[in-house]
């Protein structure tokens, strides 16, 4: 019971659990890549989508990576996800994610492999479009 009670008051005291994830010795460079953006941000959270994904792909690309539009002829996967939503005094909330992933395949199976893994939670007056490239210029020459 004396480690039961201390357990319930870090979940009740935590903001966010995340998992960070970035292989040091992984380079991008001489890779296809697909870069994908999910958009799951609504009310106007996030509206720089096109700036966005041509800011991880001139990022990228000058690391030595080869973007390709197609998903089904990449070796890797940069996936980018915003979801956020506006709460009822304006402010704009949610999730910023940045994902490297590659699709083995085994048979009839899938193995989802990640190299590179961050993500953060974030609150905003007005939208996420400016965070989110500052936090994107951070994140992006670990991806080298």
């Amino acid at each position: 019971m004396k480690f039961f009670v201390p357990l319930i008051f870090i979940v009740l005291n935590s903001t966010s659990v995340s998992a960070q994830y970035v292989d040091q010795n992984f380079s991008i460079k001489g890779f296809k890549v697909f870069v994908r953006i999910i958009d799951q941000a609504s009310e106007g959270c996030w509206t720089n989508l096109s700036e966005t994904r041509d800011y991880i792909e001139n990022k990228i690309s000058q690391n030595g990576a080869k973007i390709l539009n197609k998903r089904d002829k990449t070796d890797l996967t940069l996936s980018f996800l915003v979801h956020a939503n506006r709460n009822k005094y304006g402010w704009c909330y949610g999730n910023i994610n940045l994902s490297l992933t590659a699709n083995i395949r085994v048979g009839s199976y899938t193995i989802l492999g990640t190299f590179y893994q961050k993500n953060e939670i974030n609150l905003q007056p007005q939208h996420f479009n400016n965070i989110v490239l500052s936090w994107l210029d951070r994140r992006l020459v670990e991806i080298k």
